[in-house]
């Protein structure tokens, strides 16, 4: 079974918003657009594979109710400096969960 890590850093070198775009299949010129939100670009710092999955939540409440599970399940850190310095949370780590919960709050599947 394929995880959305499985797109990190990988054949096609993606980043962590891109890995979690192309688990579910987002069109490649929108993988390509979030090439510029990995490493702690995303706005306001928000770890990458978060901005994307913002991108696939389309109900803010759904939204900020994956940002409180993740923050939950990652030590309570949702920017990428707080997941990798504080946190000691993956960026692999990240990518997968940020799936899941979309998996989980919006019923989609890769």
């Amino acid at each position: 079974m394929t995880s959305a890590s499985d797109f990190f850093h990988r054949e096609e070198n993606l980043n962590c918003a891109q890995a979690v775009l192309k688990y579910f299949n987002a069109p490649p010129e929108k993988i390509a657009e979030y090439k510029a939100f990995g490493g702690g670009r995303a706005p306001e710092g928000l770890c990458g594979a978060l901005h994307a999955a913002r991108l696939l939540v389309d109900d803010e409440e759904k939204f900020r109710n994956l940002l409180e599970e993740f923050a939950a399940r990652s030590g309570g850190a949702i920017t990428c400096r707080a997941l990798k310095n504080e946190a000691g949370f993956p960026c692999p780590a990240c990518v997968n969960l940020a799936a899941e919960l979309v998996e989980k709050h919006t019923g989609q599947t890769n």
